[in-house]
């Protein structure tokens, strides 16, 4: 019930400051904190107004220093503890206490990495791992490359910077261009592609040079005329930041409710955490999710976010990227 927590709210306080020359202040900046990044407000407007994009240059421009913490360095040394706690999840004779619980669930490699034989005749690509797959979520950076060399491709460097997102939630430019012209070196100029699943860095990367080249792993397999089908119990998230269609088979539900990935995908949770922990406890898939069910999602951040609601729902429900769980119907046919 606050209205600075809503576009049309934030809209007149901005024309208001600009057309009476005025400063915003601490607690305004600190309100555009309150912002998902999801584009609901765009896909609204009639203009077709992009406020995100408004907001984050407004951080910029004030510096967004309303709190002595830097949440992008923050961001990285959570990171860092849970690669830690990857290792010793993996090598810790206890692992048997985390059976069936979030811990387990986010650390447990579902699949391995293949030695392909087949014949590399499709051209080089680059693949974009991410921060979440580097330190988390090997499983998917593992299924990804195995379809990569099933499709005939030859992956010629594996990308493990971060996009740049929690810079670009913080309006902070500066690190930003920083961080993607370390990537832009890093890519040889005779690639076709630049492939990434994670709709996140996806989404982050378009916004930069590389977007003439960067294609997302469902559209790779829609390119190559991948068919594939779907199990009974399955359902699909799409994450908030994907505006256009998803490439998965047809009969798949759909889940249009976001629960806690929203907050993860701009890593709110980091930030607000209190509003995290109330948004979990009365919005989180009441419905939708059941023992048993397998949920498919496009996005690393959004993947956290949902196993650690489903942690707190107390369900059976099993998470897997979309190339987790195309290697999975492989491995079963």
């Amino acid at each position: 019930k606050n209205e600075m927590y809503l576009a049309r709210g934030r809209y007149i306080v901005i024309n208001n400051s600009f057309k009476n020359d005025r400063k915003l202040n601490k607690q305004f900046i600190k309100n555009l904190d309150i912002c998902l990044n999801c584009n609901a407000c765009k896909r609204f407007c009639p203009s077709n107004i992009d406020a995100a994009k408004i907001f984050t240059e407004l951080k910029s421009q004030y510096g967004y220093k309303y709190s002595f913490i830097n949440f992008s360095l923050m961001y990285k040394f959570i990171l860092n503890v849970m690669r830690i706690g990857r290792y010793l999840y993996k090598f810790f004779p206890l692992k048997s206490i985390f059976i069936n619980t979030f811990v387990d669930n986010i650390y447990d490699v579902k699949i391995k990495r293949k030695n392909s034989k087949k014949e590399t005749n499709k051209g080089k690509i680059v693949y974009f791992e991410g921060c979440i797959n580097k330190y988390i979520n090997p499983s998917d950076k593992n299924a990804a490359l195995n379809i990569l060399d099933n499709l005939g491709y030859k992956t010629v460097k594996i990308i493990s910077n971060c996009c740049g997102l929690p810079y670009l939630s913080d309006g902070d430019y500066k690190n930003f261009n920083r961080n993607i012209e370390n990537i832009e070196k890093s890519i040889p100029s005779d690639v076709e592609y630049i492939v990434c699943s994670c709709d996140s860095c996806y989404e982050t990367l378009k916004q930069t040079k590389l977007s003439n080249k960067l294609i997302r792993m469902d559209e790779l397999l829609k390119h190559n005329n991948i068919q594939f089908e779907s199990t009974e119990n399955a359902v699909f998230h799409k994450p908030i930041n994907r505006s256009d269609e998803v490439y998965i088979p047809k009969d798949m539900e759909v889940l249009n409710n976001k629960g806690a990935t929203s907050l993860n995908e701009n890593y709110f949770l980091i930030k607000h955490p209190v509003i995290t922990k109330e948004l979990l406890k009365n919005n989180f898939y009441k419905k939708n999710i059941t023992d048993n069910k397998n949920i498919i999602t496009t996005c690393q951040l959004a993947q956290l976010g949902l196993k650690y609601g489903i942690s707190q729902k107390k369900c059976n429900a099993k998470v897997y990227s979309l190339s987790e769980y195309i290697n999975l119907l492989t491995k079963n046919d």
